[in-house]
C-alpha cells in the first residue's frame, strides 16, 4: 500500500498478522503497556501505523522504513522495538478473525476509544485515551475504567433467512446495529449495513466487513452458537431467535 494511505478497520479483517513493532512511551501503566506508537506488520497490507491523536486511535499504511525507525515515523522516544511482551506477539503469524468497536462512555459523554481484534484462541484491545495507547491482552482487566468500555456485541434479535446451504443470518445488535452472517465452503463473514437488510442498502457509506475466517472445511452449514464464536458476537440474555425461511 502507499505510504500515507489511510486504513480501516474493515481492512484488518483477513489479514495475517506477521511482526510488531512498537515505540514505548515514557509514561507507564501498572495494568497495560504505554506506547506512542504501535506498527502492526499485516501480509498483504504492510505495516500499519497504529497511533492514539488524543482520545481514540488513528491507523494508516506506512512504509518499511518508517516501521523499523521510530524517528522517520515522528515517534517522541526515538526508538522503536520489536514488542516481545505485548499481548499481540502470542497471535503473530495468524490472520485478524474480526474487529469491534469500543466506545468510553461516562455521564453523557461518549465516543470511540479503541478497537478490538479478534484471533482464534483469543483477542486484544488497543486503546487511545489521553493520547496514549494501550495494548490490552486476553485476559488484562484495566480496573474502573473497565466500566465505561462498552462493545456493540450481544444480539437482541437473530433471524435465519436461508432454506439452506449457506447458512445465512438477518441479526441486530442492542445497539440498534444492523449485520449480516454468511457460512459457505467453510468460510464465515458478518458485515455491517447501517440501512438494514435491503440490498439497496448494501453500498452505502458505514458499511463494510466486520469478521471474516475460514475453518478448513468446505460445509456450508452451521449452528449460530457455532458461528457466534469465531465472529466475537454473543446473544443477549432475552434475544430473540427466529426461523424466518
Amino acid at each position: 500500500m502507499i505510504d500515507e494511505e489511510p486504513v480501516t478497520a474493515a481492512d484488518l479483517v483477513g489479514t495475517r498478522l506477521t511482526r510488531v513493532t512498537a515505540a514505548p512511551h515514557d509514561r507507564r501503566s501498572a495494568t497495560a503497556p504505554q506506547l506512542s506508537h504501535l506498527w502492526l506488520h499485516l501480509e498483504d497490507l504492510g505495516p500499519v501505523l497504529v497511533r492514539s491523536p488524543g482520545s481514540g486511535l488513528s491507523f494508516r499504511a506506512t512504509d518499511t522504513t518508517a516501521a523499523g525507525d521510530a524517528d522517520a515515523a515522528g515517534a517522541p522516544d526515538g526508538v522503536a522495538t520489536d514488542a516481545a511482551d505485548l499481548p499481540l506477539t502470542r497471535f503473530l503469524g495468524q490472520p485478524i478473525r474480526s474487529v469491534s468497536a469500543i466506545e468510553y462512555r461516562e455521564g453523557g459523554t461518549a465516543f470511540t476509544t479503541g478497537l478490538a481484534l479478534g484471533f482464534e484462541g483469543g483477542r486484544v484491545r488497543l486503546l487511545g485515551l489521553d493520547g496514549l495507547l494501550s495494548v490490552v491482552g486476553p485476559e488484562e482487566h484495566l480496573g474502573a475504567v473497565e466500566a465505561r468500555l462498552h462493545e456493540d456485541t450481544a444480539l437482541a434479535r437473530v433471524v435465519w433467512t436461508c432454506t439452506s446451504n449457506p447458512s445465512q443470518w438477518n441479526a441486530w445488535t442492542t445497539g440498534g446495529r444492523y449485520l449480516y452472517f454468511r457460512y459457505r465452503h467453510g468460510e464465515g463473514s458478518v458485515e455491517h449495513f447501517p440501512g438494514g437488510p435491503g440490498l439497496d442498502a448494501w453500498d452505502e457509506e458505514g458499511s463494510g466487513l466486520l469478521a471474516q475466517w475460514h475453518d478448513g472445511s468446505r460445509g456450508g452449514a452451521i449452528d449460530l452458537a457455532d458461528f457466534l464464536v469465531p465472529a466475537g458476537l454473543r446473544l443477549a440474555p432475552n434475544c430473540e431467535v427466529l426461523d424466518g425461511r
